[in-house]
């Protein structure tokens, strides 16, 4: 039996509403993009990624790994390491991800802050 459109725009928005949250907390997509480029270290996230602490880089690296988009790989020591990867499922977002890169690029150019005005590039002569 075929969906209403009312039903499949429900669930659809249900989907998205699941993923977002996931998806769109603070440092999460630079989490992403930062593992599509391949395995990373705790240590090279946390050293790479300005701005963000130790503990909030661990709860959104559990985050992840809980929802199946990342794996954790404990390598013995000394020193203990622990190195992250995409997971199937989250190099699946990888086109999804760049599209919205692009989209970004393109849309959501950082705003003009009011009352401050460029001035002209001056060259000597």
């Amino acid at each position: 039996m075929a969906r209403k459109p009312n039903q499949q725009a429900r669930a659809c928005d249900e989907r998205l509403t699941r993923a977002f949250t996931l998806l769109g907390k603070r440092w999460s997509g630079v989490i992403l993009g930062l593992l599509l480029q391949g395995p990373a270290h705790f240590a090279v996230l946390a050293r790479t990624i300005p701005g963000i602490s130790e503990r909030m880089l661990s709860d959104r690296l559990a985050e992840l790994t809980e929802a199946g988009i990342i794996e954790r790989e404990v390598i013995p020591g000394p020193p203990l390491r622990v190195t992250y990867r995409l997971t199937e499922k989250g190099r699946a977002l990888g086109p999804g991800l760049l599209k919205l890169g692009e989209w970004a690029e393109l849309y959501m150019a950082p705003a003009r802050r009011p009352g401050r005005r460029r001035l002209p590039v001056r060259t000597a002569n």
